[in-house]
């Protein structure tokens, strides 16, 4: 008789998604579905803004979908802790506000959340800038980039 020995799973960060991410999940792109059901596996808190559902609006059967997945990911507010944050790496950066504060609050969530992080995006000109620019944040966080 064979025993099965069971391991708790233990926390192994965070996945956070930008719009991108959420939007390719929500349209059912099997890419992103395995990246966060492999996240949940190993025990990774999958997360987001609650400014990243602004920016992945839907309608329809689509909404329905967004709602349910919302429902299962850890939604992160927009505290005075991460508007800090964001000053903080838009400063660093030396990236505009205007054209870069979703961007910078998005990544000053995942600065905040539990490491190791990874943040899902397809932005290749301001999100590495300031994830870079996170390590300067106290603690030094380091947030890695998953380009989809």
């Amino acid at each position: 008789m064979s025993k099965r020995l069971k391991v708790k799973a233990r926390s192994e960060g965070t996945l956070v998604l930008d719009a991108q991410g959420l939007s390719l999940h929500v349209d059912g792109d099997e890419g992103m579905r395995a990246r966060i059901e492999v996240a949940e596996r190993t025990g990774r808190r999958v997360a987001l803004s609650a400014l990243t559902p602004l920016e992945v609006r839907r309608s329809g059967p689509a909404a329905e979908r967004l709602r349910f997945l919302l429902s299962r990911f850890d939604v992160k507010p927009v505290t005075d802790a991460v508007m800090d944050a964001a000053a903080h790496l838009l400063d660093t950066s030396d990236l505009d506000g205007h054209e870069c504060l979703v961007d910078a609050l998005v990544v000053a969530t995942a600065a905040l959340c539990a490491p190791p992080v990874l943040l899902v995006t397809s932005d290749r000109s301001h999100i590495p800038a300031l994830c870079k620019a996170a390590e300067e944040l106290p603690g030094s966080p380091v947030v890695k980039i998953v380009h989809v």
